[in-house]
């Protein structure tokens, strides 16, 4: 286990990481480091990985998730503080919403590389209880998938749970491939997305990939399979022709729109903000290609997580 010191400064590196190898957009994921038999340090709730210093961090303990200080920590420390408590070897946690993995998760199903724990709402008692079983029958794995969700990877260090990252990664994108084959899909067109953004958005980006193409040519709303799209874009994201008037219609109480015959059009206050839905849309749109026929997430779910992002995270991230 770390000091308190080196816990601190190892997840402030982590979260650098995260950002730079996009294995989480804005403020989802969390990371932690133990520092004793009884507590861990972990990463702050709805604070951005780029601006967080040590001393924002906050320490928790395993048997209770009680904590010191002003700060709140991750929604998910349950999850961490399980993890701690299931695997006394461990002493770095995190939990990513890498890209491939996070396209297998969304079909709900253990594979031959990682366990996949049922899904919950992020931050709810029945999420941390359904990764807590995961973990507990699962006792030699290390690397495990969360329903429409992400990822934990439970490392005895910080190098090891990167490791773990790479690695399922790396598997998860080999059976994604296996289903959904590579392309080099040529792009019909091209809007200037600063020219169709609604008025109450600042910024605006383009997003043309495999995955948005084959979803603009199915010309289908898209649904959320993964919680991050819900809280970021919304219940749904619309599909719709390439005229402003469309698109400006299409994208209203959204943060992105397909347009077909071009890609997805991503908005925001910040061009972070837009650069952030892009690559979600991105992953989203991969999770509908490789699902195939699997449910999305519930209307409900979807529009709960929404309001709490854009009344509650949203905010804190821009604090």
């Amino acid at each position: 286990m770390y000091s308190e010191k080196e816990a601190r400064e190892l997840v402030i590196e982590a979260g650098h990481k995260l950002l730079e190898k996009k294995l989480v957009a804005r403020t989802w994921g969390n990371i932690s480091a133990r520092i004793s038999e009884s507590e861990f340090i972990i990463t702050p709730s709805g604070k951005g990985y780029d601006t967080l210093r040590p001393e924002d961090l906050v320490k928790v303990k395993i048997a209770d998730c009680s904590w010191d200080g002003n700060i709140k920590p991750s929604s998910e420390k349950g999850v961490h503080a399980d993890a701690y408590r299931l695997r006394p070897e461990a002493d770095f946690v995190i939990h990513t919403h890498q890209f491939y993995a996070s396209a297998v998760a969304a079909e709900e199903k253990d594979t031959d590389f990682a366990p996949c724990a049922a899904y919950g709402l992020p931050g709810t008692k029945k999420l941390r209880k359904n990764v807590s079983a995961c973990i507990s029958e699962n006792p030699r794995e290390k690397a495990f998938l969360l329903a429409k969700h992400g990822t934990l990877l439970i490392g005895n260090n910080a190098d090891e749970a990167f490791s773990l990252a790479a690695e399922l990664e790396e598997n998860s994108r080999a059976a994604f491939l296996k289903r959904v084959p590579d392309s080099d899909r040529e792009y019909a067109g091209y809007i200037d997305p600063d020219s169709v953004k609604p008025d109450e958005f600042a910024y605006a980006a383009l997003q043309q990939d495999p995955y948005v193409s084959e979803c603009c040519r199915t010309g289908l709303r898209q649904r959320p399979y993964v919680d991050d799209f819900a809280q970021m874009i919304g219940v749904s994201m619309n599909c719709c022709d390439r005229s402003a008037r469309a698109i400006k219609i299409a994208a209203a109480g959204r943060n992105a729109v397909l347009v077909k015959g071009v890609g997805a059009i991503c908005f925001g206050n910040t061009m972070e903000d837009a650069l952030a839905a892009a690559m979600i849309v991105s992953k989203n749109c991969a999770c509908a290609c490789y699902v195939r026929n699997a449910k999305p997430l519930g209307i409900a779910d979807s529009a709960l997580q929404r309001y709490v992002y854009l009344n509650k995270y949203s905010k804190q991230k821009d604090e």
